[in-house]
């Protein structure tokens, strides 16, 4: 998958790079036909790039007949995927959370959520590679605005400089430890909800709205955004991991 995603990149990149090639071609022969060339193969190379999600979104919306992992279909609705056991369906859509870590008050709160939130939700936490560059940026990125925080406040407010000065360290540390180390671990939160119904349109639809219900109380407790996972995505998620 990712090596397929990267040819569809460089593919893309080569139109672009022949779009720019005919735009100053275009610029010195004063030619409109290679003025309008340009133009359409630089759309080429956007739609290439961009349409491929889109349209296996829509394949996979329209047909009848996909069908991937252990028997589940994707309904209509693109966040739900639906399996037929014996005279009943079962329906299932996905959440994921990104904390990057789970500290102890995170874990007291994920803890308190599980016991309150009154939803048929299955609940786990992944470990996958994550990438170090954009980690380190991040942070340095978090440092660099506290210590302009740090420059800017009064000299009287020692609490808060010292405050600010133990987390641009903390920070500075996590840093190093992320340089110095070999690969960087993130973690993701997972939700599931599930529904089951007669009919495949029925289990689909409740499972979609528990997944809501169940992402939006996290999200609100743990004050971070989640993500709904949806048609292809949705597909690929549960294949890799059941």
């Amino acid at each position: 998958m990712e090596q397929n995603e990267i040819m569809n990149r460089i593919y893309s990149y080569l139109f672009y790079a022949l779009g720019t090639l005919c735009v100053v071609c275009a610029a010195l022969l004063s030619s409109a036909y290679l003025a309008a060339l340009a133009s359409l193969v630089v759309l080429i190379s956007a739609v290439y790039l961009n349409s491929g999600h889109i349209v296996n979104n829509l394949l996979v919306k329209r047909s009848n007949i996909i069908e991937i992992y252990n028997g589940f279909r994707l309904d209509n609705n693109l966040e739900s995927a639906v399996k037929r056991i014996g005279d009943e369906y079962r329906a299932v859509s996905i959440a994921l959370l990104n904390p990057g870590k789970v500290d102890t008050a995170m874990h007291d709160a994920i803890k308190a959520l599980i016991e309150s939130v009154h939803e048929p939700f299955e609940f786990s936490i992944m470990l996958k590679e994550a990438d170090g560059k954009k980690m380190i940026e991040s942070l340095d990125t978090k440092r660099r605005m506290k210590e302009i925080l740090l420059a800017r406040l009064d000299s009287g407010k020692q609490d808060r400089i010292n405050a600010l000065k133990r987390e641009i360290d903390i920070l500075g540390t996590e840093i190093q430890n992320v340089r110095k180390g070999g690969k960087a671990l993130d973690v993701i939160l997972k939700l599931c909800a599930f529904g089951s119904s007669v009919n495949g349109t029925g289990a689909a639809r409740e499972s979609s709205a528990g997944i809501k219900r169940v992402a939006d109380a996290f999200s609100s407790a743990l004050g971070m955004d989640y993500e709904i996972l949806r048609g292809e995505e949705l597909l690929n998620f549960i294949e890799a991991n059941q």
